[in-house]
């Protein structure tokens, strides 16, 4: 493995264009360059802005339809480390409302993600790292608006709330064949096993779902997850699309057990502003105008 290992992030989507841009260029002002794509099908623009980014060189996309008899989330992360496993040491498996973000303080995004999580990624047993949640909330707000997500929902839970014991995994890929347990968690072969990012071994949480950790670690990394953003997002875009990993719907109480806002929190300017210049970079590269408020999409089950 190099001496700075290649991270890359791998996901499936499905009618998240309006955040896409804000998503990959917070991410490759982080230090990321490899991006490998599953789109399930959407049809509210993702598609072609992924076309268009996997044309530039900048992604690579996976045109991904339903499999039969089953929802696409586990076998598309399947089918990334079967077809890309190779274009990294490293895959960071998150969804377009989930952010990978350095711990808060002055130096906020001042060295990449990859750097952090250099003692992690240099135990030779570290098949797998996991990232807690940092689940915020609407931030009070009904309707979208103009500003990037990190900028918007700037409220979040308290650290130790069940919810953020959650952790999402990024995988070794020459660490053998690793299968989805479930989004959250991966099986790994004898003797690799799952640390969290400052390098310590992941205990389970009491409660035995794989993806819960014992504890919440946020420190050098965190994973920032909007689950719900406004209202009006929730409720013309994630209730209508469903879950990728199961046919039940999702119920609309979904909104108010995710909506948490106890702790007032924003990323550091300096990341912002420098997410925000990638975008504008990334849409002109696109010839599309500069990232504008998201609008309701259609509606489409996932």
């Amino acid at each position: 493995m190099p001496a700075t290992p290649r991270l890359a992030i791998g996901a499936i989507v499905r009618n998240e264009g309006p955040y896409l841009l804000e998503w990959i260029a917070f991410h490759r002002v982080l230090g990321v360059e490899r991006f490998f794509i599953a789109d399930n099908g959407s049809t509210d623009g993702g598609g072609a802005i992924l076309a268009g980014l996997d044309a530039l060189g900048l992604v690579r996309l996976l045109p991904f339809p339903d499999p039969p008899d089953r929802r696409p989330q586990l076998p598309a992360y399947a089918a990334i480390l079967r077809r890309h496993g190779g274009e990294a040491d490293w895959i960071a498996f998150i969804d377009a409302d989930e952010f990978l973000l350095p711990a808060p303080g002055p130096a906020q995004g001042a060295g990449t993600l990859a750097e952090l999580l250099a003692p992690a990624f240099a135990d030779p047993r570290a098949g797998a790292v996991a990232v807690n949640w940092a689940l915020h909330g609407s931030a009070g707000r009904l309707a979208a608006g103009p500003e990037p997500v990190v900028e918007r929902f700037d409220r979040r839970a308290e650290r130790e709330g069940l919810i953020n014991h959650h952790f999402k995994s990024i995988v070794r890929t020459d660490a053998g064949p690793a299968t989805a347990v479930n989004p959250h968690a991966f099986r790994l072969l004898a003797p690799y096993r799952t640390v969290h990012a400052d390098g310590r071994e992941v205990r389970p949480h009491p409660r035995g779902t794989p993806g819960l950790s014992a504890e919440v670690v946020w420190e050098p990394l965190r994973l920032n997850h909007y689950a719900v953003k406004s209202r009006e997002e929730f409720m013309t875009r994630k209730l209508p699309r469903g879950r990728a990993t199961t046919p039940l719907p999702r119920d609309p109480g979904f909104f108010e057990r995710h909506d948490r806002n106890e702790v007032a929190e924003r990323p550091h300017p300096a990341l912002v502003a420098a997410a925000r210049a990638e975008a504008r970079h990334l849409a002109r590269r696109l010839g599309l105008p500069a990232p504008a408020a998201p609008e309701p999409a259609p509606a489409a089950s996932l």
